[in-house]
């Protein structure tokens, strides 16, 4: 959008739109006695005046209400809503009708002035009053509809094209940009180095952006570049990708002597005749953009229908979870672990379960994004430990030790620790010897130091500490030698295949080799077979659980298997 601007040699451009040679001659009369310089243009008529609005820009246009067989009003009414021009429009006419002047005022004349009443200081004072009032209609567009750093378009500039896009079924595609390691720029030069290198970038989106496509900044690094007749992925992938390159070319800092670079993550939307307005298009861009970010930055991706879906589920999911802890949805089966040679019960495994009102009953991995949700996922397992420690007071059995999985989100969520502590001391008698809290290897704890330093505060409350699918991760040996164990879980996966498969059996022995080395209790998942728990013995694994001993089941058939398995090795 080009915009207005002032003449440097201070010569107010004027448009006189009259019918009447006479009158026009009048008003041009009127101008010369004033000490403002002026340059001025007729017109006769309402086409030969859009002419010249169309070809020039004007400080001022006065129109004369009556023109031939139009009326002034139509002008008006032209420049306001065709004409990107925000000058000044004062209509004279011979008519007193107040009606005519609320019209005229209306449709956005700065003034009304009446012919036989018309004097030369009257009509440069509505002149100059007109011009300011315009010029301070415009500087008020411009912040609403302008990037204050930049000069590129804002929001709603942005959202009204990419609205009149998609009324007019033209094709378009959006392109949303984040720009990639700008925080570091000015955490480490300020802001005002921060704002040379968006003025920068901008500058650069300019030079490649063509005459017709949009370009905006509509947040602190957030740039939106709308490409006009667009329809396909492959029209405009060539040019994003010449964009990033772009982008990337490293911007010299003078005053520190030094290069910065930046990268760009690009999400695009395609604009499709399906019904959507700018702000869902805008939208999809900006979240298609967080995917090419979280795909490792520097990246372009172009929306996906399925995948929305998916995000709408996964949405849908997390808050019927977030409804189903209100409705007493879940609940915890249980497993029990045993000493394999001594037939002895040493603890059972809390394993949640959902009764979901429309999907029916969920084992974990159904729903594995919701227990990993950094508040969802929370909130689940803070229900878990609760209703773990409640079952266990229950059972009042003082050998017995809980096992609850802890997801990374959870355990390294705030105050984990005082929260845990607080419940624990919310249990008469409790030892917290008998909780264990299991943490996956297989899931990449992102902060491995926080996690030592929760861990270690964990086990002075007395809870011991088990890693779960051990040998699985890419970690073993760091998790081994950073985190504070009591217990490794060896993955069922390597104990499946110890009958048929000698190098997951010697896996398997490596693995009892680094228990005792480490002193650790050792735990096979996955017996599930009596050949499986004679091969684990001779191996030196001694203690298990799996299928062969029990499936998980709820806290009332937990209760009696325990008396029944307890009754039934009590000879031994």
């Amino acid at each position: 959008m080009e915009v207005l601007k002032a003449n440097d040699d201070h010569t107010l451009k004027l448009l006189i739109v009259d019918d009447d040679d006479v009158d026009r001659e009048r008003i041009r009369r009127m101008l010369s006695k004033s000490d403002i310089e002026t340059s001025i243009s007729e017109a006769s008529s309402v086409e030969d005046s859009m002419d010249f609005l169309s070809n020039n820009d004007y400080d001022c246009v006065i129109v004369d209400y009556r023109l031939g067989l139009n009326s002034g009003l139509t002008l008006l009414n032209n420049i306001r809503t065709i004409m990107e021009s925000h000058c000044a429009v004062i209509m004279v006419t011979g008519l007193g009708d107040e009606e005519v002047a609320a019209e005229a005022m209306r449709l956005g004349a700065s003034d009304y002035l009446l012919k036989n009443q018309l004097q030369s200081t009257q009509l440069i004072r509505a002149i100059t009053s007109s011009i300011h009032r315009a010029e301070l209609e415009k500087k008020l567009h411009d912040m609403a509809h302008y990037d204050n750093l930049t000069g590129l378009a804002s929001r709603p500039l942005l959202l009204e094209n990419l609205q009149q896009i998609v009324i007019n079924e033209d094709a378009a595609a959006v392109a949303f940009l984040d720009l990639d390691n700008f925080k570091p720029v000015n955490d480490n030069y300020g802001h005002d180095i921060g704002d040379y290198v968006l003025v920068t970038i901008a500058n650069r989106l300019k030079q490649v952006a063509r005459k017709n496509d949009i370009l905006a900044r509509i947040g602190g690094d957030e740039f939106v570049l709308l490409l006009r007749d667009v329809s396909s992925e492959k029209e405009c992938s060539g040019f994003l990708n010449r964009l990033i390159e772009l982008i990337n070319t490293p911007i010299e800092l003078a005053k520190f002597d030094c290069q910065v670079q930046v990268s760009a993550s690009i999400g695009v939307a395609l604009v499709s005749n399906d019904g959507l307005d700018a702000d869902t298009i805008l939208r999809r861009a900006d979240q298609t953009m967080y995917q090419a970010k979280n795909m490792g930055r520097n990246n372009i991706i172009f929306f996906d229908p399925e995948e929305e879906s998916r995000q709408y589920a996964r949405r849908a999911m997390l808050q019927a979870a977030e409804r189903g802890i209100v409705r007493h949805e879940f609940e915890l089966h249980y497993q029990p672990q045993i000493d394999m040679v001594n037939h002895k019960i040493i603890g059972v495994e809390a394993l949640i379960r959902w009764n979901h009102p429309t999907m029916g009953f969920l084992y974990p991995g159904d729903f594995t994004e919701v227990l990993e949700h950094p508040s969802t996922g929370v909130l689940i397992g803070e229900w878990v430990l609760q209703e773990a420690l409640r079952q266990h007071n229950i059972w009042q059995k003082n050998d017995l030790v809980i096992s609850v999985n802890i997801a990374p989100a959870h355990l390294l969520s705030k105050d984990f620790v005082q929260r845990l502590d607080q419940l624990l001391k919310s249990i008469p008698n409790f030892n917290p010897n008998l909780l264990e809290i299991e943490i996956l290897e297989t899931v990449s704890i992102s902060d491995i130091l926080n996690a030592v330093e929760v861990v270690k505060a964990c086990c002075k409350l007395g809870i011991h500490v088990a890693l779960d699918d051990f040998g699985t991760g890419y970690s073993s040996l760091n998790y081994l030698k950073q985190l504070p164990l009591n217990t490794l879980k060896i993955d069922r996966s390597f104990i499946q295949n110890i009958l048929s498969d000698p190098e997951d059996r010697a896996i398997v022995a490596c693995i009892v080799a680094l228990s005792k080395a480490f002193n650790y209790k050792l735990i096979a998942e996955g017996v599930e077979s009596q050949e499986h728990e004679q091969a684990l013995i001779d191996i030196g694994c001694l203690c298990g659980q799996g299928y062969f001993i029990a499936k998980p089941m709820a806290a009332g058939n937990m209760t009696i298997w325990i008396q029944y398995y307890s009754q039934k090795h009590s000879v031994h």
